[in-house]
């Protein structure tokens, strides 16, 4: 599996802390705005991991139409979702989806990055 990744956000400045602290890691990371724009990217690009806001800003819920869009193009592409959102049933759907991992905002890097090697097969 590829150690590349995809950030999906719409929030500017989270995802570039996110590109920054994870390529200073060493991962090569991409990022798109919204679904769409990573729809595509996921069409054409091979990513081991794809980490999105569960909140995008046209969707509710876009982070999960990502993840039933991975999951119906079976993509062997792990999923981190953040979200500011701690529903217990938001979450029981997420994973109910595919989501590997259910992160809260804000959450520190260094958990983000653990979350992250776990899944890339790194140590955490």
């Amino acid at each position: 599996m590829t150690n590349k990744i995809l950030i999906v956000d719409d929030d500017d400045q989270l995802v570039s802390a996110y590109l920054d602290y994870l390529t200073q890691l060493g991962y090569a990371v991409d990022t798109a705005g919204e679904i769409e724009e990573a729809q595509t990217l996921l069409s054409h690009f091979q990513y081991g991991l794809v980490i999105t806001d569960l909140r995008l800003s046209r969707l509710n819920f876009g982070g999960l139409e990502l993840v039933k869009f991975i999951r119906n193009a079976a993509l062997p592409t792990r999923v981190i979702v953040l979200t500011a959102y701690g529903w217990p049933e938001l979450k029981a759907e997420a994973v109910n989806e595919g989501v590997d991992v259910f992160l809260r905002k804000p959450m520190r890097l260094s958990d983000l990055a653990k979350n992250v090697a776990v899944l890339s097969g790194g140590s955490a």
